[in-house]
């Protein structure tokens, strides 16, 4: 995979999780918030650049209904606050499998 296409592809998935973010969070917002389910999830990371690190962490922020807290020491988790987690194992696959894995493919 060409590293133009790779950005690319991080560009496209990211403009879909932002879209898709948005829409829950109005949901969310405009809904029943007794219903919410926030959580602060530790995400294991399998970045291990300062950059690639950086990069998504500041995705996940950039992200409504979700902000970065901080970076382990040992670089190896990321923490976030969700808005809403119902499933935290689920959100956390879905960041790791969308954001983790084209930052991963962007910077190697």
């Amino acid at each position: 995979m060409t590293r133009l296409f790779a950005w690319t592809r991080l560009l496209l998935i990211f403009l879909r999780e932002l879209a898709l973010a948005t829409w829950d969070t109005i949901k969310a917002v405009l809904g029943a918030t007794h219903k919410l389910s926030p959580a602060i999830l530790a995400v294991p990371l399998d970045l291990r650049s300062d950059a690639a690190i950086t990069l998504f962490a500041n995705m996940v922020t950039l992200t409504p209904g979700t902000t970065s807290l901080e970076v382990s020491e040992d670089k190896r988790t990321l923490y976030v606050h969700c808005l809403d987690a119902p499933d935290p194992e689920a959100a956390i696959r879905g960041m790791k499998s969308s954001l983790e894995r084209a930052v991963m493919e962007a910077l190697p």
